[in-house]
């Protein structure tokens, strides 16, 4: 998992050397050597700061169906505001995370191998059957949220360890703001200046 997430780096930034690359798979192939494995999750944090990339239970997500009305339906959910702003900003930002299952089998093998840039996959018993889903976002009161936290109306699933915490903003970059691809920018290039 963790060599095909560094292939998938090395395509998306060139700028990497093939030494840094080739340097990090044979870290993690040592892991695996020494009966080690990574640990993408952690449950050591303080249940009571917000970090980025915490996973939550019951977080409700609004939506406009396609006859114009509106719904809502409860997810697990990612924070994806930085830890810093969490404790000032007037909202949160939330990402679904949803069941695997709901995915064909060829799109779940490309999501397990984190090489599908809206989604982004913990390899954890905890949330192995499950899938972050970048392009679907929420927003809730901070207020609101911490009062649903208090009450257990809400609940902190777990948080990121220091290589889930990378991956995640990695992957996080990669799907906001990869550049366009070499058609789309000449069409912007050919726009005239109003």
């Amino acid at each position: 998992m963790m060599v095909e997430f560094i292939d998938f780096c090395k395509e998306l930034f060139p700028s990497i050397q093939p030494y840094t690359a080739e340097r990090a798979k044979a870290a993690m192939k040592q892991f695996e050597r020494n009966g080690s494995t990574l640990s993408y999750i952690t449950n050591t944090l303080d249940k009571n700061v917000l970090y980025q990339g915490d996973i939550f239970s019951d977080i409700p997500f609004y939506y406009t169906k396609s006859d114009g009305t509106y719904g809502t339906a409860k997810h697990k959910a990612q924070l994806l505001t930085n830890t810093c702003d969490a404790v000032r900003n007037e909202n949160l930002n939330f990402a679904a995370i949803l069941p695997l299952n709901e995915f064909s089998k060829e799109l779940q093998n490309s999501m397990v191998k984190n090489k599908t840039y809206q989604f982004f996959y913990v390899p954890d018993f905890q949330t192995k059957d499950y899938v972050i889903d970048f392009g679907l976002i929420t927003s809730i009161s901070r207020e609101a949220f911490c009062k649903a936290l208090d009450i257990n109306k809400i609940k902190k699933i777990v948080s990121l360890s220091n290589i889930g915490y990378y991956m995640f903003i990695c992957k996080l970059t990669v799907y906001f703001m990869r550049p366009e691809d070499a058609k789309v920018n000449n069409q912007r290039d050919n726009i005239q200046n109003i």
